[in-house]
């Protein structure tokens, strides 16, 4: 018999699913190579073919999704051909805060890429987790541009999730410069602040609790967006705005996972690959950060637990610019950071930073069980924080 699952947990044990030669089961610790092989050698395509990657340890880069995750694998003749992790965490819902679920990372070995069968048999050791005490729905995302993926997660087959399609995600990739001089001013800015009483100021210690209060009295006014826990949060990589009486009015922090998480090129278009000499001198010439060569990871790291009010676009530059120049300070490259694509600071940040943008679509996947909750969700943002996703 399967044990039971501890209440509101996911459970660690599924029943082995045979089809065929492939057999499903959780991952466990042995495997943990395995993983980030098929992490490594099975990019995304485009004009820069990306990998994500997870290194040294596929396990311990995934405990930043949550407390409860789990990866389910595929294993043909010995070799892991697929994977796919489940995880829940605290998210807030309509404003009220609910155990939520994450399906995320999903891999197919590109020696399996016409047998859709391992992800529908998959989809099942998935769904049994799901049963035993699993959250009611489940955030997931996918790139815009992934047309196959999406034909395939939103045709709806038996035993599959509904894909409840909630919106577009806006990802930013701001760059840094490598030279002080090229960042812009923010003596305006900082200035119009001084005249209202704002204050910028290092995180603290002594201040964590009010950045918890203040990151979930905004984060219940979106959807999805993570119920932090105090020891998640790290205080010294944070920036805060203080008003005129004292109180936080505002926060931002780098987060950087460079040492769990690597964002690789694995390959550039003929095209890019041709031109990459000449962008390469413009981008020393102007400051700019340079494209990586193949093999090489992309050095960035997340603006993330982001809090300004919209209303207050020079503060949010403030913040930004300021943390720009922090990052490069630490050999940073790029900061990234997600938007709804309706977030009405997204115009303002295009204008102010020229940042590369990536568009992603968001989802609420749920089983019978969860459909009446997925189809309540009201009209608020996503804000879904892209550093966990």
């Amino acid at each position: 018999m399967v044990r039971a699952a501890t209440a509101g947990q996911l459970t660690s044990r599924i029943r082995p699913h045979i089809a065929s030669s492939v057999r499903f089961a959780l991952a466990t610790p042995a495997q943990d190579a395995p993983l980030r092989r098929l992490l490594r050698e099975n990019p995304m395509p485009g004009s820069i073919a990306l990998t994500l990657e997870r290194e040294p340890s596929f396990f311990a880069a995934a405990a930043l999704e949550g407390p409860e995750h789990r990866a389910i694998v595929a294993v043909e003749n010995g070799r892991v051909v697929a994977a796919g992790s489940i995880s829940a965490r605290q998210r807030f819902i309509n404003g009220q805060p609910m155990r939520v679920g994450y399906l995320g990372a999903l891999r197919l070995d590109a020696s399996c890429r016409a047998r859709s069968s391992i992800l529908l048999h998959g989809y099942d050791a998935f769904r049994e987790l799901h049963e035993q005490d699993g959250p009611p729905i489940y955030l997931t995302s996918i790139v815009a541009g992934n047309l196959p993926a999406r034909r395939f997660l939103e045709k709806g087959l038996p035993g599959m999730p509904a894909y409840h399609f909630l919106g577009e995600f806006v990802t930013l990739i701001i760059p840094c410069p490598r030279r002080p001089g090229l960042f812009r001013p923010i003596s305006r800015t900082t200035k119009k602040l001084r005249r209202q009483g704002i204050q910028l100021a290092p995180g603290s210690e002594e201040r964590r609790g009010e950045l918890l209060e203040l990151l979930h009295d905004t984060n219940r006014k979106y959807q999805f967006a993570p119920v932090w826990a105090a020891g998640e949060l790290h205080p010294k990589n944070f920036l805060m705005a203080c008003a005129p009486d004292g109180p936080l009015v505002a926060c931002a922090a780098i987060w950087d996972q460079r040492s769990v998480k690597q964002t690789v090129v694995r390959g550039y278009s003929s095209s890019l690959r041709c031109a990459r000499p000449l962008i390469n001198l413009g981008a020393a010439f102007l400051g700019q950060p340079r494209l990586p060569r193949i093999g090489a990871s992309i050095s960035h790291a997340f603006l993330s637990h982001l809090v300004v009010d919209p209303e207050s676009p020079h503060l949010l530059d403030c913040l930004i610019t300021l943390l720009r120049g922090l990052a490069r300070d630490r050999g940073i490259d790029y900061l990234t950071l997600g938007f709804d694509s309706r977030d009405p600071r997204l115009a303002y940040l295009r204008k102010a930073f020229r940042p590369r943008e990536m568009l992603s679509r968001i989802y609420a996947a749920h089983w019978p069980d969860g459909a009446i909750l997925a189809h309540s969700l009201d009209e608020r943002l996503l804000a879904p924080e892209v550093a966990i996703l």
